[in-house]
């Protein structure tokens, strides 16, 4: 969640050990809460984060899904979701982006365990 001062609340969510565990990162806080939120009402621990940069300070994780905005300033999200997928393979990429060409850019990243949502999207493709 974002604090007072603007920066994202890296703490996880005091929600059961076993709850799955999302990372959101999106420059966007509407986008961002939005979809915290909504994972949250689904009994997932959510770790925000304002944009690829801040991600990668809490990525040693491990995480079982990375919600990604496409666009972010310094870290794009296929390069966040790169970085991390090379610590695990398995990890769960979905990437939001309101630009049509974004399944020709995430081609390079491995795997079948990525999904694209397209803005503006329903609530309904992240969950």
């Amino acid at each position: 969640m974002d604090r007072e001062d603007g920066e994202s609340d890296l703490r996880p969510d005091a929600n059961d050990e076993l709850a799955p565990v999302a990372l959101g990162a999106d420059d966007e806080p509407f986008v961002r809460q939005l979809v915290s939120t909504v994972l949250r009402h689904r009994s997932w621990s959510v770790i925000e984060a304002a944009d690829g940069t801040v991600a990668l300070t809490v990525a040693p994780g491990p995480f079982d899904l990375l919600v990604t905005d496409h666009e972010m300033p310094a870290v794009t999200g296929v390069a966040l979701a790169e970085r991390l997928r090379r610590r695990d393979g398995q990890l769960l990429v979905l990437m939001v982006s309101g630009h049509p060409d974004v399944p020709h850019k995430i081609r390079n990243l491995r795997g079948p365990r990525i999904a694209i949502a397209r803005k503006p999207f329903p609530i309904e493709e992240i969950v």
